[in-house]
């Protein structure tokens, strides 16, 4: 199988593919929500998700098949040459998994939820059935022959063709109605960002590998990203332009008292501009995909190394208070009417709240990558460092005032004031958190061993948070927000300010140095190598 030529172009086409795989798995989530907060599927295209399950499946099967059979890939080297490289990454199989998953429980809550006189197709019914009818005659056919790519090239054309005619249903039926109620654009927004970053990313492995074979290789995957692209622009333009603002008559029967995809927020402000509206969307989850993508470069290398020596332990369980904090605030801000009720009553009624989707898909994930990291630290190469009494005693300190203040609003029900502790903590931690590290990389005049990749994704996920905030204000002319939640406030301007510290250290102070002996703060007698030596030695740079 044939490597890679630029590590940059490498690096990017990780990035791209990842970036593509958290866009098109998250962009399932504010379907289901909005389904759950409305406990109604009416404005949801059923033919849509059950036309997309078959796709899904289909695509599951190919890329499971070409990543992990041998056998697969052996007849497809033999076919486009021993030179190329698979054109099926891991977050292709990731994202296949998940979608399976994720449009199945889309599929459940229509069996549960206020439907209306809404039934699947008698068409869309047959299509599913002649599919799968087709596909296991080709498993007889290529059966004797063990002619396997051919097979999942058969899964490949079911995938596409899918994708075709899945949109089709929900454009239509947007037509009819005259409307996007019902039908969340979170879901669009997101699955455009990933059919872009999908397709740069094949762009990344031909620029390298200086042949086109990828695309025509996995013309599935191609034709996947341009379609979805075209068919999300229809639905933006639906929902932004051409049904803006519009509710269904059909959704108004359904309920006394009917829910937009502002998940029942009444009596709060609405946009005035629809570029600003987009820019926001557009600006937030492009923090949250930053953020989200900044947790795995210091994953991945922790990984690679197998070793934690050069990560800051401090750091990292300070993070996990602050990032749990963090996600406290923003669910409850998010999804409780009644904290969602003292916002208005103490800002005013004209205001929006001033956590969006992302902020708190952002924060559930980073809960769990930092656990994650912590997992790494317990199995990993850690040298003698441990995590130090100070940082436990801040822990415990703050979890016990925390605890406390939940008793005192218990009585009087004071949930804005208890949420508004909680963002305290997360920015207090957030201005904390960063100093151990810091001191720790001066100390040992090195970076090596802390990933960049972090510190940089970390940086343009503040500015684009810091931008979005200003985009709403602008818009509402009015900078509530910004002291109305000013915990999202000082993470933006925090984050930004020790991110261009560790850039500092990295690309200016201590460029191209390692670390060859522990320091005191992790070992007071060891001359050790910080990173222990081997016929070839892993840094960040692998």
């Amino acid at each position: 199988m044939a490597s890679w030529n630029s590590t940059p172009l490498e690096i990017t086409y990780e990035v791209l593919g990842w970036t593509a795989f958290v866009s098109w798995s998250i962009s399932f989530y504010p379907q289901v929500i909005l389904n759950f907060r409305r406990k109604s599927v009416v404005g949801l295209n059923f033919d849509f998700v059950v036309l997309n399950l078959t796709k899904h499946s289909s695509y599951l099967i190919y890329n499971a098949s070409l990543y992990f059979s041998s056998a697969v890939q052996k007849q497809y080297f033999k076919k486009y040459g021993d030179k190329q490289m698979i054109p099926v990454a891991a977050n292709d199989v990731a994202f296949s998994c998940h979608a399976v998953l994720l449009t199945a429980v889309t599929l459940y809550q229509i069996s549960i939820y206020e439907r209306g006189n809404q039934k699947v197709s008698k068409i869309s019914i047959g299509i599913v059935a002649v599919v799968w009818l087709a596909a296991a005659v080709c498993v007889f056919v290529a059966l004797p022959r063990h002619s396997w790519l051919w097979l999942i090239s058969v899964f490949n054309s079911i995938q596409v063709s899918m994708t075709c005619i899945k949109y089709i249903p929900q454009a239509v039926m947007n037509f009819l109605r005259k409307s996007t109620d019902g039908f969340s654009i979170g879901n669009i927004l997101l699955d455009f960002t990933g059919g872009a970053a999908s397709y740069a990313q094949m762009a990344m492995q031909s620029i390298d590998q200086h042949s086109w074979v990828n695309f025509y290789g996995n013309i599935g995957k191609t034709l996947l990203s341009l379609i979805s692209i075209f068919f999300d622009l229809l639905f933006m333009c639906q929902h932004f332009v051409l049904y803006r603002g519009k509710s269904s008559e059909e959704l108004v029967k359904t309920s006394d008292e009917p829910v937009s995809e502002n998940w029942g927020r009444k009596g709060m402000a609405s946009w005035n501009s629809i570029p600003l509206e987009i820019t926001y969307e557009v600006l937030g989850w492009v923090a949250f995909l930053s953020w989200t993508v900044g947790a795995y470069p210091q994953i991945v290398l922790n990984f690679r190394r197998k070793s934690v020596v050069g990560l800051n332990f401090d750091f990292v369980v300070l993070n996990l208070t602050k990032q749990s904090a963090y996600l406290i605030y923003n669910a409850s801000l998010y999804f409780s009417t009644a904290v969602q009720k003292q916002y208005l009553e103490k800002y005013g009624k004209e205001q929006m709240i001033p956590v969006a989707a992302n902020d708190v898909a952002f924060s559930i994930h980073a809960v769990l990558m930092t656990a994650v990291t912590l997992c790494q630290i317990a199995i990993y190469e850690r040298g003698n460092q441990k995590v130090s009494k100070i940082s436990f005693g801040i822990v415990a300190a703050v979890w016990l005032g925390a605890a406390v203040c939940v008793f005192l609003a218990l009585p009087t029900h004071s949930w804005l004031w208890l949420i508004s502790i909680f963002n305290s903590i997360q920015v207090f931690m957030t201005v904390i958190k960063y100093i151990p590290q810091a001191s720790m990389n001066f100390l040992r005049k090195s970076t090596d061993g802390f990933s960049i990749g972090n510190i940089l994704l970390d940086f343009s996920g503040g500015v684009a948070n810091y931008a979005q905030m200003a985009v709403q204000s602008i818009d509402q002319g009015s900078w509530v927000n910004f002291y109305g939640n000013m915990g999202k406030t000082l993470l933006s301007l925090i984050s930004i300010f020790f991110d261009l510290i560790f850039m500092n250290q990295h690309f200016v102070l201590y460029r191209g140095k390692r670390a060859l002996i522990a320091p005191k703060i992790i070992s007071k007698e060891s001359t050790e190598p910080l990173i222990k030596s081997s016929d070839d030695p892993v840094s960040e740079n692998v």
